[in-house]
């Protein structure tokens, strides 16, 4: 597989060797987290480079899991109880959208005042509850239990997957991906398989995911709005992560743990370089200047990631 012409960047840390981004957006601003000396992890964002320690509301962890054109940081922290809650950043300042179902909950994309994420009712996979949150006003998505969503685009779209099981669960597995928008939900189908997961969605509605293939195998999607069509890639075991505007979609190699985009859906994978010593890589997220956010791993002086960028 050929390797993109792409620059690597380190992000820096906090006092703690680990780091991990998640989202950039327009600006350039990327979101993650980063561990502490102590062991804790805090939500973060690099700005021109420059880290800051977003805090928590009073517990040990928080992270940042995306952050949307305007600056709102969204993603979960612990309270002084230890109780993980749904929360944004917005100026620096953290605030606390609560904790639906009473056990956990997380934010895992924003746009135009929306948050979309999970709660869970029950400490399962079949406890699982995907919502999404518009202003002051949430509301759980009316698909089978075992549900995320994992992205939100400009127009309210969501992307999610339903059907999670726990892993005793002697059913099949048969977790699909989907959209959702003013109530109505639409499976995206497979490419043949039993199975799909949506992971991420573009402002023009396409979304890109991985499904199991009429073979069983794995394989990186790209759904246009209307069909579902596999990835061209050698990679043994792909997943397609998120889409930006112009059509790049960037995943990772799961098999030799490699960072990967295609240039367009119709175009056959690249690898995305790493860092010297980096033995891993996984590409997170993309703005829509084609700017990729991930993690490298090293094995030296202990197994550790950092937070990249590649331009």
């Amino acid at each position: 597989m050929p390797t993109a012409d792409r620059t690597v960047v380190v992000l820096p840390s906090l006092d703690g060797l680990n780091t991990s981004a998640s989202d950039v957006n327009g600006p350039g601003v990327v979101v993650g987290s980063a561990r502490l000396a102590s062991g804790y992890w805090h939500a973060v964002r690099w700005v021109e480079g420059r880290i800051e320690d977003l805090g928590t509301l009073g517990g040990l962890n928080s992270q940042a899991q995306a952050i949307d054109e305007q600056g709102r940081i969204v993603g979960t922290s612990q309270d002084a109880e230890g109780r993980s809650h749904t929360v944004a950043w917005v100026d620096g300042k953290i605030q606390d959208l609560g904790l639906t179902g009473g056990i956990f909950s997380i934010a895992y994309d924003t746009a135009s005042n929306r948050a979309v994420g999970v709660y869970h009712v029950t400490d399962s996979f079949s406890g699982r509850r995907a919502f999404v949150r518009t202003g002051d006003t949430e509301v759980t998505i009316d698909v089978p239990p075992g549900a995320s969503a994992t992205a939100v685009n400009e127009a309210g779209m969501v992307a999610g997957t339903y059907g999670w099981q726990d892993w005793d669960d002697p059913a099949p597995d048969d977790y699909q991906a989907f959209v959702w928008q003013d109530g109505v939900t639409r499976p995206l189908g497979t490419l043949g398989g039993a199975t799909s997961t949506a992971n991420g969605i573009n402002d023009r509605g396409h979304v890109v995911g991985t499904s199991r293939t009429a073979d069983g195998t794995f394989a990186a999607f790209f759904w246009d709005g209307a069909i579902m069509r596999r990835l061209a890639t050698t990679a043994v075991s792909p997943t397609a992560q998120a889409v930006n505007d112009s059509g790049l979609v960037i995943g990772t190699e799961g098999h030799g743990s490699r960072a990967m985009i295609w240039p367009d859906p119709s175009s056959a994978s690249q690898l995305l370089p790493i860092p010297d010593g980096a033995v891993g890589s996984r590409a997170i997220n993309v703005n829509d200047q084609g700017l990729i956010v991930g993690q490298v791993d090293y094995l030296s002086p202990r197994w550790h990631g950092r937070a990249v960028v590649w331009r």
